[in-house]
């Protein structure tokens, strides 16, 4: 019998983990906390800028943190980012892909392809890319824990995100696929199902409905379906990193504050 697991399991202390779009967002606040928990966390993602702010601020309160500018629809300079975090630390124990794009909203038939390709390119793509190049070294390591960050349009959506929704959903599904074909390796691989969030991404699509009541989200704490602070998020991920998350993989973990549970 494994037992109640020993307190120390719920920690991220001392473990390599790798973090995409890493400067905003979900991937900021994953950062932060676990680099606060004593994680060593290697971010990248295009947003040079803010990630290399967020480096330094982070190194002035003695954490470990380092921002590497990467487009992750680059497969050579996503093996290189990987291989770096390999060569400064020694090894790779967990992964989560934040970084992500939507097109805004549209019906199907007026998304160009170039919005349709860049979403799944860097929402799907990005994620495989990253996976593809860490899975080696979470081997390497005797196993770890990959966190990809899906939606709730992976399971009931809204009008006029066809490109997002169907991007999402490959996140989920791809997700429990290599649940399934890394377990022989200890790798455990899970979907974070997640609401809407207070983001960059987020804002603007509440600012243009005319606030968050139009899309029948709300900020209030005790609402369910509010928008979320990303630093909630980042707890959830923090568990699924950590070895008391042992026997939780191939699975879309939802983190919605409740939202697909509301019948609008």
């Amino acid at each position: 019998m494994i037992g109640v697991p020993p307190r120390d399991a719920f920690s991220v202390a001392g473990k390599v983990v790798l973090v995409t779009g890493a400067a905003t967002g979900i991937g900021r606040a994953t950062s932060e906390l676990l680099a606060s928990l004593g994680a060593r966390v290697a971010g990248i993602g295009l947003d040079v800028t803010d990630g290399t702010a967020l480096g330094a601020q982070l190194e002035a309160q003695g954490l470990s943190f380092r921002f590497t500018g990467v487009d992750l629809r680059d497969d050579a300079a996503v093996r290189s980012a990987v291989a770096q975090v390999v060569a400064d630390h020694g090894r790779l124990d967990g992964v989560v892909n934040c970084a992500a794009v939507s097109p805004g909203s549209k019906r199907a038939e007026d998304v160009t392809d170039d919005e349709w390709n860049l979403t799944l390119d860097i929402n799907l793509g990005g994620t495989f890319r990253v996976c593809r190049a860490a899975l080696p070294a979470l081997r390497q390591a005797g196993g770890g824990s990959v966190v990809n960050i899906a939606s709730v349009h992976a399971l009931a959506t809204v009008p006029g995100v066809p490109a997002y929704a169907a991007s999402k959903g490959a996140v989920l599904a791809f997700s429990r696929q290599l649940a399934l074909d890394y377990a022989r390796d200890f790798i455990r691989v899970n979907a974070l199902v997640v609401g809407s969030v207070d983001t960059r991404m987020t804002r603007p699509a509440v600012e243009a409905a005319g606030g968050a009541e139009a899309l029948g989200l709300s900020w209030e704490r005790n609402a369910i379906a509010r928008i979320a602070d990303p630093a909630e998020i980042a707890t959830a991920i923090a568990f699924l990193l950590s070895d008391a998350s042992s026997f939780v993989t191939g699975s879309g973990f939802v983190i919605d504050g409740g939202m697909t549970a509301l019948l609008f």
